[in-house]
């Protein structure tokens, strides 16, 4: 008997075709293709320098700003109250006014609640716990002259601004 003409097809692992070996008489013989080496090309995109920044400072102010007290809590009503004292930190008294400076002032103006805040330099709030709508707390409140004021107690928090607080002074 005649052997058979036989032909090798290897497929390599990078999806190609290898060359099929020659022809031979009796056995076949498979060509055996080695996948070249791969290699791996990073481009980097290229370096661009950023443009200068130009920072504007403003004129020092009698009032001493601090940073916002550590990350708040994930309760929408603690949030509003430290909201409130980071405003009354700022400075920004219109806005603690709109979170509820105008329900504790009970019935003054604006104005008179701002200057009720002169002799404050900063206020630290410390939220202790949250019950529902009530948010307790303890405060410090450095004063201009040096000295420190510290309290504890409760504010109640509706619709996003303070109701009503129950505070009382400690020291």
């Amino acid at each position: 008997m005649r052997a058979k003409n036989w032909a090798a097809l290897t497929i390599m692992a990078a999806g190609g075709l290898a060359a099929c070996a020659t022809p031979n008489q009796g056995t076949a013989t498979p060509v055996v293709a080695l996948a070249a080496p791969t290699s791996t090309i990073v481009v980097q995109p290229p370096v661009v320098a950023a443009p200068p920044q130009t920072v504007y400072a403003t004129p020092p102010t009698t009032r001493t700003i601090y940073p916002a007290p550590a990350p708040a809590p994930a309760i929408p009503v603690a949030q509003t109250v430290i909201a409130y004292y980071d405003a009354i930190n700022r400075g920004d008294f219109s806005t603690a006014w709109s979170l509820g400076g105008q329900r504790l002032a009970k019935g003054g103006t604006l104005a008179s609640y701002a200057k009720g805040y002169a002799t404050t330099s900063w206020a630290a709030l410390t939220v202790t716990s949250v019950s529902g709508n009530t948010v307790y707390v303890d405060l410090s409140a450095r004063q201009t002259d040096g000295s420190l004021r510290t309290f504890s107690g409760s504010y109640t928090v509706s619709n996003g601004a303070i109701t009503s607080a129950n505070m009382k002074r400690i020291s």
